[in-house]
């Protein structure tokens, strides 16, 4: 019967200080319903009463700067668990950008490779198609193109100008 919460609500009670007139009074009509937990009641009191008699522990002369101190490395230790948290989202980050550069560097340098196979591959072609022709216009051809292209103009239609003013 131990287990019960006004018993346990009691018990706890009595551990931090005495019990108000009323709790004592709710603890004895609790204690008549529940007689076998009376010895369990009786063996509390005599702990909390010898436990009450002992002396406080005494303090060290220099307690308040060991908790200081104690509370400093605490803050310390905090702080650096928040860095080093903050580092490793930094190497995380550093490392996932290194390799997306090197996977754009790897692509990039492909498509230059495919490119350039494809340029080679036209050329080849061209230089076949150009070998394959037989025969080609003789250098003297050349040389007058410009004469022969500018005595080939026609003439301005006279008509048409007239016809325009």
């Amino acid at each position: 019967m131990a287990t019960d919460p006004l018993f346990n609500q009691l018990r706890e009670q009595s551990w931090r200080r005495e019990l108000t007139p009323g709790e004592e009074a709710a603890l004895r009509d609790w204690l008549t319903k529940h007689p076998e937990a009376q010895a369990d009641w009786e063996n509390e009191t005599a702990l909390n009463e010898a436990l009450g008699r002992l002396p406080d522990a005494p303090l060290s002369s220099n307690f308040t700067s060991r908790v200081l101190q104690a509370v400093e490395r605490e803050q310390a230790a905090k702080s650096r668990r928040s860095r080093r948290g903050r580092m490793v989202w930094w190497r995380r980050l550093v490392w996932r950008l290194g390799l997306a550069c090197a996977i754009g560097a790897a692509g990039f340098f492909s498509c230059e490779q495919y490119y350039a196979a494809h340029l080679r591959a036209q050329v080849k072609q061209s230089i076949v198609a150009v070998s394959a022709v037989s025969s080609l216009p003789s250098a003297e051809i050349l040389e007058n193109f410009e004469a022969i292209r500018l005595s080939g103009t026609p003439a301005a239609d006279e008509k048409l100008l007239s016809l325009l003013q």
